[in-house]
């Protein structure tokens, strides 16, 4: 089930670049992408239609629905189990940028 999965964001992702559209990758069963705010919607709608295209070639026919979740600038994805690491990275890396700024 995860090689099928695998294979149909492969497909989905090599068509979608074929027709111009940015994916910034796939994130885990999902897919990122990358679009001016004022034609996000369509292109997530023509997005979902690539998908159940690809589907359909490796089904043997049989679509699969998608969802999509949308974040326009300045939101963005945030996963609450993901927090902590992305905080501990960020003061990381602010502490070594602070101690590591050349003399003035």
């Amino acid at each position: 089930m995860q090689a099928n999965g695998a294979e149909m964001l492969r497909l989905y992702i090599c068509e979608a670049t074929e027709q111009g559209f940015w994916i910034g990758g796939p994130v885990h069963d999902a897919v990122l992408l990358v679009a001016p705010l004022d034609l996000l919607d369509a292109q997530t709608a023509a997005n979902q239609l690539i998908m159940q295209q690809a589907s359909g070639w490796l089904l043997d026919g049989f679509q699969l629905r998608t969802d999509a979740a949308l974040f326009r600038y300045p939101d963005r994805f945030i996963d609450k189990r993901g927090t902590p690491m992305w905080n501990l990275v960020n003061s990381l890396l602010a502490n070594r940028w602070t101690k590591n700024q050349p003399p003035a």
